[in-house]
């Protein structure tokens, strides 16, 4: 004779066990998720490696010395001067002022004008001069 109580007590214990394999299965599926991203992930930096060491052969000086005299006439090259690149020295733009630059110029003034040499702060470990226990 089952009794009303026996009866709930069984329905929560399967529900309870449907609850705990449903997570179960979820939580199995996302790490089946994450390890396939992880191999795409590994996958992908290979990839990137390869492509650089590529690169590095595609662009080293020798190879490209070749292809220029290979091609020379289709690309039509010529030896660049250095009047070329830039024509005299004033017109090299000045390297711009950064944040730094201005406090530090700014630091001059600040110690000719005896603002830096008054430390507001005090602290018990540096005694004053003239002073005695």
């Amino acid at each position: 004779m089952l009794r009303t109580f026996d009866i709930i007590m069984i329905a929560a214990m399967l529900v309870a066990a449907t609850v705990t394999y449903t997570i179960k299965y979820d939580a199995e599926k996302q790490i089946a998720v994450i390890a396939k991203l992880k191999r795409q992930i590994d996958s992908e930096k290979d990839t990137i490696t390869l492509l650089r060491a590529d690169w590095a052969l595609m662009t080293q000086p020798g190879r490209l010395q070749s292809l220029v005299g290979v091609y020379e006439k289709e690309l039509n090259l010529q030896p660049i001067e250095a009047e070329q690149l830039v024509l005299g020295v004033h017109e090299i733009p000045e390297r711009p002022v950064d944040d730094i630059q201005k406090i530090i110029s700014g630091s001059d003034e600040l110690l000719a004008s005896g603002v830096l040499e008054k430390d507001a702060i005090t602290t018990g470990s540096v005694k004053k001069s003239g002073a005695r226990h």
